[in-house]
């Protein structure tokens, strides 16, 4: 997992939020951490080398432990063989089945076109933007919110 952040993070992508690679101890932690507090973190393999990811973060409150926020992310050379939906529709599957949990959202930028069209293939459908509500490329831009409910 520390190999695939550290290949997702050179990539330059414009859509990851880390600076850095994580160390193999953080990954770890943030792997544990995300499992003790009832989240859901699934993984892509092409044998043992991860290439893409799916998590799901539920809400930590009372008031939003109804919702969960869905990041994910694909190795380049994977996109577009169907790694992504396939992670998707797994943790979207996976989501279904925790108690109380009606609610996916997470934030796209405009630019990302692709992965928009994923989400909308699934069923995600546009709730708003947040102008300037993001800086992955170095100025703040706008931040797609989107949402699933079931």
């Amino acid at each position: 997992m520390a190999d695939y952040t550290a290949l997702m993070v050179a990539e330059k992508l414009d859509t990851i939020l880390l600076d850095k690679p994580y160390s193999k101890e953080e990954e770890e932690r943030m792997i544990a951490d995300y499992e003790a507090a009832g989240n859901v973190f699934l993984i892509a393999l092409d044998g043992a080398r991860v290439v893409g990811m799916a998590d799901i973060k539920r809400g930590a409150r009372t008031g939003n432990r109804h919702l969960c926020v869905l990041g994910m992310g694909v190795l380049s050379t994977y996109r577009g063989q169907g790694v992504g939906r396939r992670l998707l529709e797994a943790i979207i599957a996976e989501a279904k089945t925790l108690p109380g949990l009606c609610r996916m959202e997470l934030g796209v930028t405009p630019w990302n076109t692709a992965a928009i069209g994923l989400y909308e293939s699934v069923g995600f459908k546009l709730e708003g933007v947040k102008p300037k509500g993001v800086s992955l490329r170095g100025e703040p831009e706008d931040d797609l919110f989107m949402g699933l409910v079931w």
